[in-house]
């Protein structure tokens, strides 16, 4: 005698019903489409202020490269005023037209008052302040680094 084959269907009565397909989780409620756009504005306007923020500090990465350009065969005096130079375009690009045209002792006593004290032009002497008015002036190597890297952090980290 034969086994009968084993059912694996359970036979429902009512076949006649029609039942609806799984609800997809595409779209979604109807306010995350409000949310969706709220993200895409805060994102779009995060990136137009930070791209504006660049251009508005592109005089810093010109300065910097400047300095950075600068080499041992740029005289002493070329040198200090052309640090010079570049603190009061700083200052002017920053809109700071008063305070650029102040002589340069006043000029570097105010703005040595938002420096630490690592990093203020008034520990560099008196070649730095008085440099460019000077007929001859002699720089030791060592001045001469401090000088640019006293310029070149004031450049970065000035909030004129």
């Amino acid at each position: 005698m034969a086994a009968d084959p084993i059912q694996t269907s359970i036979d429902l009565p009512n076949k006649a019903y029609l039942l609806p397909q799984s609800i997809p989780m595409w779209p979604p409620v109807w306010w995350t489409w409000l949310i969706l756009v709220a993200i895409i504005l805060l994102i779009g306007t995060l990136v137009f202020y930070k791209y504006k923020a660049y251009k508005k500090r592109a005089y810093r990465r010109e300065a910097l490269a400047v300095i950075s350009n600068i080499t041992d065969e740029l005289p002493d005096k070329d040198c200090i005023s052309l640090c010079h130079e570049i603190i009061r375009r700083c200052l002017i690009s920053e809109g700071k037209y008063l305070i650029a045209a102040l002589p340069s002792v006043t000029l570097l006593e105010k703005i040595d008052g938002d420096m630490p004290v690592k990093y203020r032009f008034s520990s560099l002497g008196n070649d730095f302040i008085n440099g460019p008015y000077r007929h001859q002036i002699k720089l030791t190597p060592e001045q001469r680094s401090a000088i640019l890297k006293t310029t070149l952090h004031w450049v970065r980290k000035h909030h004129a």
